[in-house]
């Protein structure tokens, strides 16, 4: 070969050698005898990859030839005599990249041939290192380049001594030789961060290793039958590689084109769960071998890894697999070896490693084996099993026994075949059982038909295979407990129902999934294998849980060590199961035929007492009826014949019966009924005889068979009228009392129409003629074959009372459902007369009517039934309509149809029956309705089978055409508000005829007669200005009187200033923050004569809200209240009475103040304002009950704020108003109850810092109690020295005080009142001292005050002290005396104009303060001078007297002789004179 690589080129590269420590070309053929060629050397190629920790596999087939003009010089010339040069090897090649650099261990394992360098690397695939050589199929001389090195392998050594390494880039060789790099195609002049093979393809047959020429089409078919028969099945155990790629490099192409293409992915999520094992193997086992490895160290890993396969540019849609790799304990596996073979298992890198892959979209494939790649031997069941075996030298089968074949105990041969077993028979079964468990978190949506493909279940077992799977399913089984649920129960749209001795809890549905997993511990198994499998379908869709599996895991369930803990079906747990679910299967839950199947499988075990109670018996008329014991009410089974379908010519046989047996079931079970029931169920007494006889109440039962819902032919006429017959005889003789009249309830009687109807809806024509056709045909009419001595033994109605005295099928029964008179009579015990109009307006307005007003009807008799004369008098209306809600309150006494809404005042749901004070016959009108109530079921007319009176009706007279039927009915009704019967009446009319003497002497309600003018009376002197306050909804209320046809307004109260408050008034607000604060303008006038008598103007001042922070257990509604204070009041009767009155706002009258609840409750509280609150009242709304979850809600701050703001803004004077009108003033309330709420009232207003109280300081304004100076009303001159000090001094009544004080004393610890003290407003004037006025005395009076009121704001001061005790004027002469100078002494440091005056002799005189001096002394001197006979004296001791203060004391009389006393002095000379 010429050298042609130029001047500078070295005269040959260096490198060292590589070279193997055999002769490589005999060995390597014998090796490729046993490996076979084609897709397997890629296989070999990925193994090797994958243990280099790469992710990536790219494959390229290179059909190019590159220059051989530069390569580099080979270091032998054995290729000259074979005349074959090294550019021999730049033809088409096959190049294997990858992305992980060779480390040193790889090199030295290329050197040997069957000697792997991974035999004790763990994580590693490898184990024999022979599988790289299987590329010498196609190639002489492979190389490749990896990190910064470059390796020619030459097994011929006809250029190199078995292969050389270089370091391409320190030698710079793709330089110096870039046709020898050309054929990599990647830049040689740095690193490679990973590794790429080269392999030139053999073109002659001069080798020694094989004479096999390989072509580029060969290589291209190898990766097509790679793609299409390995492709996703190498990736599924491997732990690195997540893509596989091949391309094609055609010649004189630049880029190489993307044949094929299988890649991981979902890689980023299943990474970590991948390579979990393999990278915790190796310090596993190092710990192992150190005798470290705690025990029961296993390692699992679940994933679903998803795949997918590209042909060129088209992208197969991913493939789905679940994948779990298992690490047994190694410690155990470890101990076994040991103890049977005395080997170590990491000697021979025996790794109890299993793993199992499903192919998630094709559960009909079938697996294979793996050895991390796939071996050609498949699986006899769906799952692919992989496993750390011991296989072939050539991976293709694993080490397994031959038959007949004696090897040594200890032979490597029969360790390999004992791992194998040992990984199938230990280890696998582990591995699945947790598979099982992870099947419905993985893959919830397994069909209930394929849950078993993913066990051990297989069928035609290949030989090489079988000695390993034989027993793999029951070494599953026995590895699993009874608590694992794995096994197929019933669907899961079947909720497992009540199992005796089980808890529900372990029955927890898997989510998505199809059907529930069962256990042993809660399924049961058909143990029987009921030959019957649609039953076993009947007990799991009635929620049992029943384990549908094949037979063979039952056979080897019941030889494995669950045989003694195997829950199995029996008739006896079936009946238990239905009995305590009767839900799942009666009442048409399943079918008919179903529950027959059922029925037959209980009778199985002939307990026929524990059937009691099941509605099974099967019956002609296709229904159910229940099995009793001793019955009253029998079934009847006819003889079997040799067809039972044929019935007899019986009357009772030709018709389908509720007390017959069906003769249309299964035979089989017709045949046990039949002679259990001949045998009188062997003395159960069941329920079902033989046909004997029929009773009433059974022959009712057989003409309902027939059906209501048909047309029936004259021949099942006659026959029902026969029955009739004999029914009506039973009854004539037997005489049955009304009250067992209810025994012909459920009869059935034919109609003109030949269909049969109800007793109760059908009439016997008792009129002729009376009525035609056209208007009998809206009645149902009884058969012209029933006679009317068979209707009327029967009862069955006439059509008379249907007509003219019971509703048509427009009308609804209407009353109230209690025993009424009487109820009533007690409830108006409770309930005043007086209280009829505060609940004909709490109904109004709580269903929200704007206008309520009351008529008292005088008009003179009018043309009307004389049966209906005590029905029509005066009458009541309230103007808003009656929803069905409404109606339906009006029936029930005691329970409130509002009782549930807190919006409501209602609650009782007796309130309107105080209408039963004036009335027996109460009705009203609303929408398309009139109902009367008449609790006598006394004046409505009969209705219904059997005949009764009706207690109250509702009628849709717009239906019905009451008006043109009944206008007498009417007539009160029509001369109000346009009320005419012919359209919807647009609110709600009552009517209360009153009881006049003849109806009270009958009345078991009230004896009493009610008098027209007592209603005058009583509705005339309403307040009804007050009764609005705290409403939401009526804006004004009205008394009309009806009188010679005209109607009379007698007075009306009316809200005149609603648009600006109807907002606030209706708003339902549950918070006192958000309370709102609105005026209500209220007007009443009164009318004599059509003309204006009187009015009454008033302006109120209201806050309403609510709490939501309320204790629910002591308050059943939330808590809501108001409160209102009159702000002005006129009798005024202009049209601009509120505009005068506003101007003189505020000047109300005295209020003592109500208690409302909505409405007055009439009870006072003296608090000068009336409080509303949904307060827990009495039944009749005359008191409230007065515990602690009652007391109002304090929402007078609100008020007093809003008054204090309109003060401020000086749009009044509201001073009084605020301290007479709105204070809570206790002083006449005379109830704690009442007492505590004003209490409770100051409180807030202290706590929350209301500014209420008045001080004329800095020009006047309104201040809280805290920064207040509270003083009585006589302390007024105090107050106003105060307040020209700049102090915020106010004065309140004593009884105000009094209040504060008393919260104070109850241990309101946190209430910002402190009562003034002499001390706290020394401190006060202390602060202020230089605002403190002048003062003079009397006769030289010039400033605004004297000396008497500096006394009396001294005597204030001193008020804790005698004011007569003489005081000194000296602070600075304290320490002299100082055990009672403190008390004794007034601050020197005193203002020039205090000072006059405290040295004024006038003052001195008159408030005992004097100067300090020499006297002073002689008064104070006993305070340190004790009155002893002698004293230790020490002068300059650090107690006194000392030296220093005896000179003290001696310069004062000294400077002060002229004020000494000596008459005092001489007192106390025995003392002075023996300390001197």
């Amino acid at each position: 070969m010429t050298n042609t690589n130029g001047p500078n080129a070295p005269k040959g590269a260096i490198g060292r050698e590589f070279r193997p420590r055999e002769p490589f070309t005999h060995r390597l053929r014998k090796i490729l005898e046993e490996y076979p060629d084609g897709s397997q050397i890629l296989r070999e190629i990925l193994q090797n990859s994958d243990d280099a920790k790469s992710t990536e596999q790219v494959f390229i087939l290179d059909h190019n030839t590159y220059p051989s003009n530069r390569l580099i010089k080979p270091d032998l010339v054995n290729y000259e005599r074979a005349n074959l040069k090294l550019g021999r090897y730049q033809g088409p090649a096959l190049l294997a990249k990858n992305n992980t650099i060779f480390d040193e261990r790889d090199f030295k394992s290329l050197l040997k041939l069957a000697d792997s360098e991974k035999q004790d690397q763990f994580d590693k695939i490898g184990v024999m290192g022979v599988g790289f050589n299987s590329i010498y199929h196609i190639t002489d001389s492979p190389s490749f380049i990896t990190g910064d090195k470059y390796v020619i392998l030459d097994p011929h050594e006809w250029y190199f001594r078995g292969g050389i390494e270089f370091d391409h880039v320190k030698d710079r060789l793709a330089e110096h030789y870039p046709d020898q790099f050309a054929p990599f195609r990647i830049p040689c002049n740095k690193n490679f961060e990973g590794t790429i093979f080269r392999y030139p393809l053999r073109d002659s047959d001069e080798s020694e290793i094989s004479k096999k020429i390989y072509t580029t089409d060969e290589i291209k078919e190898m990766f097509r039958k790679f793609y299409e028969n390995e492709s996703i099945n190498c990736l599924l155990f491997l732990k690195y590689i997540e893509c596989i790629s091949f391309y094609e490099l055609e010649k004189g192409a630049i880029e190489p084109k993307l044949l094929y293409k299988i890649q991981l992915m979902n890689a980023e999520k299943v990474r970590q769960e991948r390579r979990l094992i393999v990278e915790k193997i190796m310090p596993m086992m190092d710990s192992l071998n150190s005798g470290k490895l705690d025990e029961n160290q296993q390692l699992e890993t679940t994933y679903v890894a998803s795949f997918s396969r590209q042909k060129g540019d088209s992208i197969e849609s991913n493939s789905k697999w679940l994948i779990l790799n298992y690490l047994d304990d190694l410690r155990k596996t470890d101990a076994y070896f040991q103890s049977k073979f005395k080997k170590n298992i990491g000697e021979y890198k025996f790794v109890p490693n299993v793993g199992l892959a499903i192919p998630l979209e094709n559960l009909n494939a079938t697996g294979r084996l793996f050895c991390f790649l796939p071996l050609p031997i498949e699986m006899p069941f769906l799952v692919s099993v992989h496993g750390y075996f011991a296989v072939s030298n050539n991976r293709r089968s694993l080490w397994s026994p031959a038959d007949g074949e004696d090897l040594a105990f200890d032979a490597l041969a029969n360790l390999k075949i004992e791992w194998n077993k040992y990984l199938f028979e230990k280890v696998l079964p582990k591995a699945w059982v947790k598979l099982l468990h992870e099947l419905p978190i993985k893959i919830p949506n397994i069909g209930s038909c394929d849950l078993y493909k993913f066990w051990p279940i297989g069928e035609n077992i290949s030989k090489n295979i079988n000695i390993f799977c034989k027993d793999l399913l029951k070494n599953v089984i026995e590895s699993f407990s009874i608590e694992d649920r794995v096994f197929k129960g019933p669907s899961s749209s079947n909720i497992i129902g009540k199992v005796s001795q089980i808890s529900a809890a372990s029955y927890n549905t898997f989510q998505n999934s199809e059907f529930h997993w069962l256990s042993l511990c809660n399924g049961y198994l058909d143990d029987r294998l009921l030959a019957d499998i649609n039953l076993l379908k009947i007990i799991g869709n009635i929620g049992f849980p029943v384990i549908s599996v094949p037979y063979d895991v039952i056979r080897v369930l019941k030889e494995s060590k669950h045989r003694n803990s195997l829950r199995v079906l029996s008739p006896a747990i079936i009946r238990t199961y239905l009995n305590s679910n009767r839900n799942r299967w009666e009442f048409d839950a399943i079918s008919r035929k179903e529950v027959l199947q059922l029925f037959k499988f209980i009778l199985g075990d002939k307990k026929f007492d524990e059937l009691e109670g099941f509605k099974m018996i099967p019956l002609a008329n296709n229904t159910f009826d229940t099995l009793t014991l001793s019955s009253k009410s029998y079934m009847y089974i006819d003889k079997i014949t040799e067809n039972i379908k044929n019935y007899n010519n019986s009357l009772i046989n030709q018709l389908n019966s509720n007390k017959l047996i069906d003769k249309n079931i299964d035979s089989e079970l017709y045949k046990i009924l039949y002679d259990n029931a001949k045998v009188r169920w062997n003395g159960c007494d069941l329920n079902i005889k033989i046909l004997d006889e029929i009773e009433v109440k059974d022959l009712i039962s057989i003409i309902s068979d027939i059906g209501e819902d048909k047309e029936l032919s004259m021949d099942e006429i006659k026959n029902v009228v026969e029955i009739l017959k004999r029914i009506a005889k039973i009854q004539h003789v037997t005489k049955i009392e009304e009250n067992d009249q209810e025994i012909l309830d459920e009869l059935l009687i034919p109609s003109t129409k030949n269909r049969l109807l109800n007793i109760r809806e059908i009439y016997s024509d008792d009129l002729g003629n009376m009525l035609d056709n056209e208007e009998k045909s809206e009645y149902n009419i009884v058969h012209s074959l029933v006679t009317q001595n068979i209707a009327s033994e029967l009862g069955i109605q006439t059509l008379r009372g249907r007509i003219f005295g019971n509703e048509n099928e427009e009308w609804e029964i209407y009353g109230q459902h209690e025993s009424l008179t009487t109820r009533i009579k007690n409830i108006l015990n409770d309930y005043s007369m007086d209280s009829l109009f505060k609940e004909f307006l709490q109904n109004a307005d709580d269903a929200g009517a704007k206008k309520f007003s009351v008529y008292l009807d005088e008009r003179p008799k009018f043309q009307h039934n004389p049966s209906k004369k005590s029905l029509f008098s005066e009458e009541l209306e309230v103007w808003q309509e009656f929803n069905d809600t409404d109606f339906t309150s009006l029936l029930k006494l005691g329970i409130g149809g509002k009782s549930d809404d807190d919006t409501k005042i209602g609650r009782f749901g007796i309130g309107f029956n105080c209408a039963f004070h004036v009335t027996d016959l109460p009705s009203l009108v609303s929408r398309e309705y009139i109902a009367f109530l008449d609790p006598h079921a006394k004046f409505l007319p009969e209705y219904g089978y059997p005949s009764k009176k009706r207690k109250g009706v509702k009628i849709n007279f717009m239906k019905t055409d009451f008006g043109s039927k009944f206008p007498d009915q009417c007539y009160p009704y029509m001369a109000i508000e346009g009320c005419d019967f012919t359209k919807e009446f647009k609110g709600t009319l009552f009517r209360l005829p009153l009881r006049t003497r003849a109806l009270a002497e009958d009345s078991k309600i009230s004896q009493g007669e009610i008098k027209i003018n007592n209603i005058r009376k009583k509705f005339s002197n309403i307040q009804s200005n007050k009764e609005m306050l705290f409403l939401r909804n009526i804006e004004s209320c009205s008394f009309y009187n009806i009188e010679g046809g005209e109607t009379q307004l007698i007075w009306k109260s009316q809200i005149r200033n609603i648009k600006s408050c109807r907002e606030d008034r209706q708003n339902i607000v549950d918070n006192i923050v958000d309370a709102p604060i609105y005026q209500l303008n209220i007007e009443r006038k009164d009318y004599k004569n059509n003309e204006l008598r009187t009015k009454n103007s008033e302006i109120w001042l209201l806050c309403t809200g609510g709490h939501d922070d309320f204790d629910k257990d002591l308050m059943e509604r939330k808590p809501r209240g108001g409160v209102a204070s009159l702000l002005a009041q006129s009798n005024d009767k202009s049209d601009k009475s509120f505009d005068k009155l506003k101007e003189l706002t505020p000047n109300p009258p005295k209020l003592e103040g109500e208690v409302f609840s909505y409405l007055s409750l009439s009870i006072s509280t003296n608090l000068g304002v009336h409080l509303n609150g949904n307060f827990s009242l009495t039944s009749a709304r005359r008191g409230i009950f007065q515990s602690k979850s009652d007391l109002p809600r304090k929402d007078s701050d609100k008020n007093l704020d809003y008054v204090v703001k309109k003060h401020e803004n000086k749009e009044a004077n509201f001073l009084p108003y605020i301290m007479n009108n709105l204070w809570p003033n206790t002083k006449d309330v005379t109830m704690n109850f009442f007492k505590n709420y004003g209490l409770n009232v100051i409180k807030k207003l202290g706590n929350d810092i209301h500014r209420i109280f008045w001080t004329e300081a800095d020009d006047g304004q309104f201040i809280s109690l805290k920064d207040a100076r509270i003083f009585r009303n006589e302390e007024k001159i105090i107050v106003d020295i105060l307040v020209s000090s700049g102090i915020s001094a106010v004065m309140l009544e004593e009884d105000k005080i009094k209040q504060l004080n008393e919260i104070i004393e109850s241990g309101e610890s946190e209430f910002p009142y402190k009562p003034v003290s002499g001390e706290s407003i020394c401190e006060d004037l202390q602060l202020k001292i230089s605002s403190i006025p002048s003062f003079k005395r009397e006769d030289m009076i010039v400033d605004k005050y004297t000396h008497d009121d500096l006394f009396k704001l001294l005597e204030f001061i001193l008020q804790d002290r005698k004011f007569g005790e003489v005081y000194y004027v000296g602070h600075e002469f304290l320490d002299l005396f100082p055990d009672i100078g403190p008390s004794k002494f007034v601050s020197a440091d005193l203002l020039a104009n205090l000072s006059i005056i405290f040295k004024d002799d006038y003052f001195s005189k008159k408030a005992n303060i004097k100067m300090f001096n020499a006297s002073a002394v002689l008064d104070l001197l006993g305070s340190v001078l004790k009155p002893v006979r002698e004293l230790n004296w020490n002068p300059n001791g650090k107690s006194l007297p000392d030296r220093r203060w005896f000179e003290r004391i001696w310069l004062i009389f000294n400077n002060d002789a002229r004020n000494i006393d000596f008459d005092k002095l001489y007192t106390k000379r025995k003392q002075f004179i023996l300390i001197i």
